[in-house]
């Protein structure tokens, strides 16, 4: 649980533990507290100010509570087994690969020195947190764009709330192009991890 004062906002110490927990790869519960002491602002923007501070946090549940009056504090357990079962969540070869081939086919990856990204298959490695290998033609051909495209359609199906997201690239063997067989590939925020 990252718990936020309200009335203050997201504080430099508290994006770092954000990012932290992203990294560490762990389930993350926003609790801002105080909330009855907040006036003349509303909740959208408040929200909308920390998840422009750390994009991990968007795909995180938020619940505005207040220990003193005791509002909302019983919400916070259902919203902890929601995100313990997110994090222990399989999902199936399969499902993965029709996910893939629907993605593909709505907007096709653009084509980069006349070679296009396939992606071959998809599977869940890990759970606790959730980890994806695409295994693919080429890694350098993933874009920025794309990634983030693969990733909001993810997230749109699939959900994952509280939980961090990695998908690691698997390039195939070729001995023309040795150096980009395997690139990690963090989606749960804008940014990767190595």
């Amino acid at each position: 649980l990252l718990m936020i004062d309200a009335q203050t906002g997201i504080t430099t110490q508290e994006k770092k533990i954000a990012n932290m927990i992203e990294e560490a790869g762990k389930g993350c519960i926003v609790i801002l507290n105080k909330w009855d002491l907040v006036k003349g602002f509303r909740m959208e923007h408040c929200l909308r100010l920390m998840e422009e501070e750390v994009p991990f946090l968007k795909y995180c549940p938020k619940l505005f509570i207040s220990a003193l009056s005791g509002r909302n504090v019983t919400k916070i357990f259902p919203i902890i087994n929601e995100v313990h079962e997110n994090f222990n969540k399989r999902i199936s070869t399969h499902q993965l690969n029709k996910f893939v081939e629907e993605c593909m086919q709505k907007i096709h990856p653009p084509m980069i020195r006349g070679k296009r990204l396939r992606v071959y298959y998809m599977t869940q490695v890990t759970t606790k947190p959730p980890r994806f290998v695409l295994f693919i033609n080429y890694p350098d051909l993933m874009t920025e764009a794309y990634r983030r495209y693969l990733l909001n359609q993810f997230r749109k199906q699939y959900s994952f709330a509280g939980v961090p997201i990695n998908f690691h690239l698997k390039g195939k063997k070729r001995t023309e192009r040795p150096a980009a067989s395997s690139q990690a590939l963090g989606l749960g925020s804008g940014h990767n991890h190595g």
